[in-house]
């Protein structure tokens, strides 16, 4: 597979979590940003990814993940 999407800003907390889990086993990720300000994360687009309008989610192909450890889990597993 290809490089793994990560939805968020890397400001959150929440976010740079999983983003370390992702540095600490090399994996091959882009971060894809969300503009808060502008609710972004509301919209029907990122709404099908987390339907609670949350950061961050995670794309690795066909499967989609929300909730930090939930992404951690996956990807140190």
């Amino acid at each position: 597979g290809g490089a793994v999407k990560v939805y968020g800003v890397g400001a959150s907390p929440f976010v740079a979590t999983v983003l370390l889990c992702l540095e600490e086993t090399g994996a091959d990720y882009e971060l894809v940003p969300l503009d808060m300000a502008a609710r972004e994360q509301r919209t029907e687009h990122h709404l099908s990814r987390n339907p609670f309008g949350k950061i961050p989610v995670l794309e690795d192909g066909e499967l989609t993940l929300f909730e930090s450890r939930a992404i951690s889990r996956y990807v140190l597993r």
